[in-house]
C-alpha cells in the first residue's frame, strides 16, 4: 500500500508548492546533504534505475532519473542563468531521479493488496473508504504543510479519502504515541554529512519499537520492524565511524528500504546557519561538508573537535 501511495505522488509539484522548486529531492532514505550523494545517492543510480516493483499483474522499474533535471527545466524560464544547466550541479542543487507518477501501476498494487475501487473511490478490502490523515505542523512547519497539503490533493484526485491533520502544538505528542495515519516530518536524523548511518539506524532496531500506544523513542515513528533490518544494525554496531563497512551496511539499508518503503523520502528539509570564523576555524563547506552545522543537532559533536582557534 505505500508504494502504492508513492506512485500516487507527482514530486516535481510537491517540490513546486514546498520550497517553490528550491528543493533537494532524494528517492532513498538518506539525506541528499554532505558527503551522502557521493556515498549513496550515485553509487545507487543505476540500482534504482534497474529496481523492479511486482505490481501484481506485471513488472515496472519505477524510477525515472531525469526528475531532478525536469525540476530544473520548470524553473529555468524564470530564473534563467540562476538555474545551473551542468548535470552535475543539478543533481547536487534539485537532486537526482524519483518514482514516476504512475496511478495505474498503485491501483494494480491496490488491488494486490485486496482494494477495489467502487466509481472513483477507492475501498479497503473490508468495504469502508480508503481514508489517509496526513498530520503536519501547521504554521509552525509551513514548508512541511505546503508539502502534506499538495500530497493530500493529489491522492484525492486519485480516490483515496485523503485529508490535512493539522496538529499545531500536539504533534510531537501525537508522533511519539503513533497518533496519526501518517505525517510530514522526519525519521531520518545522520551525523550530518558523514557517512556513516548509525546515528539513526541504531534507534530503528525492533528492541526499541514500542506497542501500539505506547511513547515511541525517538526517530522510527513508522516502528518499522524487520530481521533483515535488525542484521544491518546489529552489525554497523560493531564497525568503526569511518569504516568502510558501515558504507556498505548503509547501501544495505537503502535497498531494503526501498523494497518495503516503511516512509516515502521526499527531500532534504533546508536548514540555513551562519558561521563566523573570526575566533574559530573548520567549519563545514561546500568543498568540504564533512558534517551539516546545525548547532541544536547531534551532529554538531563531530564539528565541534574539528574546530582550531585562530589565535
Amino acid at each position: 500500500m505505500r508504494w502504492a501511495l508513492a506512485l500516487l505522488i507527482d514530486i516535481k509539484a510537491v517540490a513546486m508548492a514546498a520550497y517553490r522548486g528550491a528543493a533537494t529531492i532524494s528517492a532513498i532514505g538518506v539525506p541528499p546533504t554532505g558527503a551522502h550523494p557521493a556515498t549513496y545517492h550515485e553509487p545507487l543510480e543505476q540500482w534504482l534505475e534497474d529496481f523492479e516493483l511486482d505490481t501484481g499483474k506485471r513488472k515496472i522499474r519505477p524510477y525515472d532519473p531525469t526528475i531532478g533535471r525536469q525540476i530544473a527545466d520548470m524553473l529555468r524560464p524564470s530564473m534563467g542563468e540562476l538555474i545551473p544547466s551542468n548535470p552535475k550541479e543539478i543533481a547536487r542543487a534539485f537532486g537526482r531521479g524519483w518514482w514516476k507518477t504512475d496511478s495505474q501501476a498503485a491501483g494494480e498494487l491496490l488491488e494486490k493488496a485486496g482494494f477495489t475501487k467502487r466509481g472513483d473511490a477507492w475501498l479497503t478490502p473490508d468495504g469502508k473508504p480508503f481514508t489517509v490523515r496526513v498530520m503536519v505542523e501547521g504554521d509552525l512547519r509551513p514548508v512541511m504543510t505546503r508539502a502534506g497539503t499538495m500530497i493530500v490533493q493529489q491522492w484525492k484526485q486519485a480516490g483515496i479519502d485523503a485529508r490535512i491533520d493539522v496538529a499545531q502544538g500536539t504533534l510531537p505528542t501525537r508522533r511519539a504515541t503513533g497518533d496519526f495515519d501518517t505525517f510530514i516530518g522526519w525519521s531520518v536524523e545522520t551525523w550530518g554529512g558523514h557517512q556513516d548511518l548509525s546515528y539513526f539506524l541504531d534507534s530503528w532496531h525492533s528492541q526499541f519499537v514500542a506497542a501500539p500506544g505506547q511513547p515511541q523513542p525517538l526517530r522510527n515513528w513508522q516502528r518499522w520492524s524487520s530481521p533483515a533490518l535488525d542484521e544491518i544494525i546489529e552489525e554497523i554496531r560493531t564497525v568503526g565511524f569511518d569504516d568502510p563497512r558501515s558504507i556498505e551496511l548503509g547501501k544495505q539499508y537503502v535497498k531494503l528500504a526501498v523494497k518495503e518503503m516503511p516512509t516515502i523520502p521526499l527531500m532534504a528539509y533546508n536548514v540555513f546557519t551562519a558561521m563566523d570564523q573570526t575566533y574559530w576555524t573548520g567549519f563545514p563547506t561546500a568543498e568540504l561538508p564533512y558534517t551539516n552545522p546545525v548547532p541544536n543537532w547531534g551532529n554538531s559533536r563531530y564539528m565541534l573537535v574539528k574546530l582550531k582557534p585562530t589565535g
